[in-house]
């Protein structure tokens, strides 16, 4: 432990012990004093945490192999020895505040005292007049003011999300206290081109951070984030329009940074969960019943997890892998928690993989690992396990990116990294010579911790995440606002409407059953110059509207089972089946860590049935989808898609 580069001074201590490292600075010359090395087990995980003295500040750490939850602290994976780097520095003097655009429209943001003079054209903000230093404690006043035919839509970032006035009008205003670096959004709106570029609402405020996020098999949503708020059950308001009621529910542990999927029956099951301690998981498996509201708390584990992954197979039992154990170690070891309420360990597969592994049931009921390591592998999960080395994936280390299986075998992975604007495909289908490929075209902005979402028709919506390298920084510009469409058939990318808000690290998207997205949540803790953020937006589809921008006539299903058989043909009655032209069947969305575990899609093949049916093939065996519920959309032949009816299938 060091503190080369420090011009001032500070303590670095370990959550393990053994650490108590004091670093000072006199006549420019670094001094470390105290216990500043100590020997760990190997493959433990150690936390350090720096406080600069006298209202310092600490700027950087470098050898960390890990990423803390707090912006003061590092994280080390003891796999080899270490050598970390903390830099502290004084007092600032000042602090940056800068001005970016959000939405598409047109206006101008100007601060007293001066020094910003802000312009934003089409939702971008120019290269000169939007960033400046103003002095520590300063109290900055940001009036904003739209061109004509636009309007001021939002203020996000630095406690404007609620100070900011005039929204839905033609100016407003917010006061910025100078504590810190920050950083403000401006949204500036038009009646832009919704039918190319689709709309986001205004924001809404959300009770909770959405960290975590569910839609359940009633077509409600269950968030929740840390323990310091209770989780949050929302109704959605009808199609097509915002608000929604909100109710909160009590939960049994803390289930921050758990891994979840659903259960056959449509109940939730949650793994693990967060100790206090970041790393240190805990054993508790609970499960959440959405006809009744209510929580059980299952066995215990065999030992704690703190960031696994759940993945439903194809006999209705849920794979849990990796996550901090009780001993801040990775947990080597997965477990399968069966149909009779009892967990199997799998005591033959023991394996290294990283936190939040991207885990999908194959077409023939395996378990591909697809990263975000570049190796990848095939679990055997009957038995005790055994695990095979799959086909090493293209980009390298994919943390914080995406990835979905957009149809039967089918896995599409995209972003994180670097952070990266690359995605890449491997079909399954293939067996042994199934590879990676890289898609046709990349994202138009580099991102990690964005969000991946298969939409209504089959074509996957990224939202959201940093374009900024390292693990929670505010974006390097506000390109990130705009949400990115990536069709499967063509394998290209468009660039559609920006959002309000910055949605980075513990933000979340779900695919509602209009159609729409819902984006939620980020922060616990913000990026640098951001605060958390209690608010959602929700995307509108480019193919729910007409070509001049209203609301398009919607397919209808009329009629529907709500539960199928494998390999059943059934009828969906809905007025005009001849414009039929897709029938979509897509899991539901239980997405945290810019993954949406388990997230999965088909094609349903269809036929004429009569003057107002269409018949539909259900999925032909469990290994395509997996026991549960699902959302089944028609689209018509103009690329419309229905209202979703929410079908289980067994």
């Amino acid at each position: 432990m060091d503190g080369a580069g420090s011009t001032a001074g500070g303590i670095v201590t370990s959550n393990r012990g053994g650490i108590s490292c004091t670093i000072s600075v006199s006549g420019g010359v670094v001094n470390r004093s105290g216990k500043c090395a100590q020997d760990y087990k190997t493959g433990a995980t150690v936390t350090l945490t720096g406080a600069p003295a006298a209202g310092g500040v600490l700027t950087s750490w470098r050898g960390c192999t890990g990423a803390a939850e707090s912006p003061l602290s590092c994280e080390v994976k003891l796999d080899v020895g270490r050598t970390v780097s903390v830099v502290f520095g004084p007092p600032a003097s000042s602090y940056a505040l800068s001005i970016a655009g959000g939405a598409g429209g047109n206006g101008k943001i100007t601060s007293t005292p001066q020094g910003i003079s802000c312009t934003i054209t089409g939702g971008s903000a120019a290269s000169t007049g939007c960033t400046t230093s103003f002095g520590t404690g300063a109290s900055v006043t940001l009036s904003a003011v739209a061109s004509p035919g636009s309007f001021l839509k939002a203020w996000a970032g630095a406690g404007c999300d609620a100070a900011g006035t005039g929204a839905g009008s033609t100016s407003g205003s917010c006061v910025v206290q100078m504590s810190a670096t920050q950083n403000v959004i401006v949204s500036f709106d038009v009646a832009s081109p919704i039918a190319s570029a689709g709309q986001w609402s205004a924001p809404t405020t959300w009770p909770a951070i959405a960290i975590h996020a569910h839609l359940l098999p009633d077509g409600r949503v269950l968030t929740w984030g840390r323990s310091d708020r209770a989780p949050v059950l929302w109704t959605p308001p009808a199609s097509g329009t915002s608000g929604g009621t909100f109710a909160s529910i009590s939960k049994p542990a803390d289930l921050f940074c758990s891994g979840h999927s659903f259960l056959a029956d449509g109940r939730l099951l949650s793994a693990g969960g967060h100790s206090g301690i970041d790393n240190q998981g805990i054993l508790t498996t609970t499960i959440f019943d959405f006809a009744s509201n209510t929580w059980t708390t299952g066995p215990n584990m065999q030992n704690g997890r703190w960031y696994p992954s759940n993945t439903t197979l194809a006999n209705g039992e849920v794979l849990t892998l990796s996550g901090g154990d009780t001993s801040q170690a990775t947990n080597l070891i997965p477990e399968v928690y069966q149909s009779s309420g009892t967990w199997r360990v799998l005591s033959t597969a023991s394996l290294y993989l990283p936190y939040y592994s991207f885990a999908f049931v194959t077409p023939t009921g395996s378990v591909f690992v697809a990263g975000p390591s570049q190796t990848t592998y095939f679990l055997d999960p009957s038995g005790t396990g055994h695990w095979t080395t799959g086909p090493s994936s293209l980009y390298g280390y994919r943390d914080y990116g995406s990835a979905l299986m957009y149809d039967a075998g089918k896995i599409f992975m995209v972003g994180g990294g670097g952070p990266t604007a690359s995605a890449e495909v491997i079909d399954l289908n293939a067996g042994t010579a199934a590879s990676w490929r890289a898609v046709a075209t990349s994202m138009a902005v580099a991102r990690r911790q964005s969000n991946a979402t298969i939409l209504a028709d089959g074509k996957v919506l990224v939202t959201g995440g940093t374009n900024a390298a390292g693990f929670n920084f505010a974006p390097t510009s506000a390109a990130v606002l705009a949400a990115e469409l990536w069709d499967p058939v063509t394998e290209q990318w468009k660039t559609l409407a920006r959002m309000t808000h910055y949605r980075l690290y513990h933000s979340t998207a779900l695919l509602l059953p209009d159609g729409r997205v819902l984006s939620a949540g980020s922060g616990q803790p913000s990026a640098t110059g951001l605060t958390d953020d209690y608010t959602a937006e929700i995307f509108s589809p480019p193919y729910l509207f007409n070509v001049d921008g209203t609301l398009a006539t919607r397919p209808t299903i009329t009629g529907a089972p709500t539960l199928v058989t494998y390999g059943q043909a059934f009828t969906v009655q809905t007025p005009v089946p001849a414009s039929v032209s897709k029938v979509t069947w897509i899991s539901l969305g239980s997405v945290t860590h810019s993954y949406n575990e388990n997230q999965h899609a088909l094609q349903l093949s269809f036929a004429a049935g009569g003057a107002s049916a269409i018949t539909v093939n259900a999925p032909a065996r469990a290994a395509l989808a997996p026991p549960g519920y699902y959302l089944l959309f028609i689209v018509d032949n103009r690329g419309v898609p229905s209202v979703a009816r929410i079908v289980r299938v067994t």
